[in-house]
């Protein structure tokens, strides 16, 4: 047997590294070798009794398996106490000829709570809006009403915090001038079914993409008769001003059946009205 190896007493703790294994090896009093044990082959029963019985054993340790020394601990993690920071924003700062019924956003850093958005004449008068948290790390302010023409703005960002409690100490500020009234009317820029498709679920909902965020949207949807599907039209979001609008039957498709849908009544926050969409998708067959 190996001079490496090495009972120990009921009881005693087993070494975990190589240096407590040589402390272990070293000390006769919590220790003893047993390098002259006889051959398994040529052992009797009462010469196994005689050696077991000498040292009262728990188990055997080979110290080469053993790490060098302890392992350290791992470090704690680090506190976190970086403030969040504004990392993009709409309009970008300074900008020029800025639509009067663009938005206005903000990214942070990091996911953050309390976070507020405020607007501010060339005066510095308050212009009356909603801020509000579009997700956990994007905010926006939504003005009451469309910004005036050529007109310098001011937005302030301020009270943001992280989950470790971490608050941006200043706001960010930034500013932008508008530039003349909007003179484009909104257009659909993508729908689902799309244009010409076949084999569409029977239990598909109608969905249409405008170019801008409009309100007033009606999207109708007939049968090869010319007959009109029930059915619900609404924005996706609480914004009644929302760039995406669906339709959703009041009962599925009919199979096999080609329909035609019709989009009119959009308009923009500059009253501007889209011209009428129209487009055709066919259902699937029976399966």
């Amino acid at each position: 047997m190996s001079e490496r190896m090495r009972f120990f007493n009921e009881g005693e703790p087993e070494p975990q590294t190589a240096e407590e294994w040589e402390a272990f090896m070293n000390d006769p009093e919590r220790s003893r070798g047993y390098p002259g044990m006889l051959p398994a082959e040529g052992i009797t029963a009462e010469q196994l009794l005689e050696q077991t019985s000498a040292v009262n054993t728990q188990s055997i340790v080979d110290s080469t398996a053993l790490p060098e020394t302890t392992p350290e601990p791992d470090d704690p993690p680090a506190e976190d106490t970086n403030p969040p920071t504004v990392v993009a924003a709409g309009p970008d700062k300074d900008a020029r000829g800025v639509p009067p019924d663009t938005e206005i956003w903000v990214v942070f850093s990091e996911q953050v709570t309390e976070a507020r958005m405020a607007l501010k004449g060339p005066g510095g008068e308050p212009i009356a809006g909603m801020s509000r948290q579009e997700s956990e790390d994007i905010a926006q302010f939504l003005p009451e009403k469309l910004l005036s023409v050529y007109t310098r703005y001011t937005v302030e960002v301020s009270g943001a915090k992280d989950a470790a409690g971490n608050v941006m100490p200043a706001p960010h500020s930034w500013c932008f001038t508008t530039g003349g009234p909007d003179i484009d009317p909104p257009t659909v820029d993508g729908t689902h079914p799309a244009e010409g498709e076949t084999d569409v679920p029977v239990d598909t909902a109608v969905i249409v993409g405008f170019s801008e965020a409009v309100s007033g949207v009606q999207i109708t949807v007939k049968d090869p008769l010319n007959a009109t599907v029930q059915g619900m039209t609404a924005s996706d979001t609480a914004n009644p001003a929302c760039a995406r609008w669906t339709f959703i039957p009041a009962s599925p498709f009919t199979a096999s059946t080609a329909y035609r849908v019709e989009v009119s009544g959009a308009q923009d926050r500059s009253d501007n009205v889209m011209t009428p969409y129209t487009w055709s998708f066919t259902t699937a067959g029976d399966a």
